[in-house]
């Protein structure tokens, strides 16, 4: 079975995969089983993959993924899991500078309590689900997930259907948004769901800046002061994410250039690939893997 790489491939996934190869050539694309690579790449490799069986993205998210060229029967399985940690822990950093002003020299600034609030996640995934941990254990919290389905549902304490979302966005102290962008999430977060939040509330985005109405959480922000928002996910323009928003004028709104992942620590991306490759391995010797996309949300 050959197993085409366009990332370099650590020696721990060279171990697990001997077949894979991470130098190759036009004519080697034809006869690869399995492509690993990120979904823009794949414009350029699913048109001369005629053996093709999976693909396997080195990313969480796959909404830049051409869906329309893979071929039929060829399953596509996203990197989500492999981000979890880092996500989670980014998610955190810009709550807290929220709350607590982190880096404000104004002492009128007011601090917002977080031990025992209500924290609202968006996305039952891998990134989701640490959120969540981190959270509960961390700083007791009441932890709402609202997701379609729940990769470890023992560690909220409500789970909801995203169709209930504007009926129980009011309950959240904190919102973190840890959903992929696909036909259903796509501006989910628009001005007449964010206007339900309560006073006070903090609303994090670490999934998709696209599942926020850039222009609707602008206006939120301007006419209610109460309420912060951060987010680590900016909004495309012409293709490419743009991170010089107006947003960044608003003094209850804090951001980072898209570094939680595998963007700002070479460490983060190498432990990401090598989790791609025991996603393969899996694949390979048991036919399952996970983090299997749902092509139909993207079509």
């Amino acid at each position: 079975m050959l197993i085409l790489s366009t990332e370099k491939l650590p020696d721990e996934c060279k171990r697990l995969l001997p077949n894979a190869r991470d130098q190759f050539n036009e004519d080697d694309v034809p006869k690869a089983d399995i492509l690993m690579l990120w979904p823009l790449q794949a414009k350029v490799f699913l048109p001369k993959a005629k053996s093709v069986k999976a693909v396997q993205t080195f990313s969480a998210g796959v909404d830049d993924f051409p869906f329309s060229l893979l071929p039929k029967g060829v399953d596509v399985f996203s990197n989500a899991g492999a981000y979890s940690v880092s996500v989670a822990e980014h998610a955190f950093a810009l709550i807290m500078t929220l709350a607590k002003g982190i880096g404000k020299r104004d002492r009128t600034f007011r601090p917002y309590p977080l031990t025992g609030v209500n924290l609202m996640v968006l996305g039952g995934g891998g990134i989701g689900s640490e959120v969540a941990r981190i959270g509960k254990m961390g700083f007791n919290m009441y932890v709402i997930g609202v997701s379609r389905s729940f990769k470890r549902p023992e560690l909220f304490d409500e789970k909801h259907n995203i169709s209930e979302l504007k009926d129980i966005i009011g309950k959240a102290d904190i919102i973190v948004d840890t959903l992929p962008l696909t036909k259903l999430t796509d501006g989910i977060l628009n001005y007449d769901m964010l206007s339900r939040v309560k006073e006070n509330a903090i609303i994090v985005n670490v999934g998709r800046g696209e599942t926020v109405v850039e222009e609707d959480v602008y206006r939120l922000l301007k006419e209610r002061k109460d309420v912060r928002f951060g987010t680590d996910v900016f909004w495309r323009k012409n293709g490419v994410e743009d991170f010089n928003s107006k947003l960044w004028e608003l003094d209850n709104f804090t951001g980072t250039p898209h570094t939680g992942g595998a963007y700002g620590n070479d460490v983060v991306k190498t432990n990401a690939i090598i989790e791609a490759c025991k996603n393969v391995y899996n694949y390979i010797t048991s036919g399952k893997a996970e983090n299997k996309v749902r092509i139909e949300d993207y079509l």
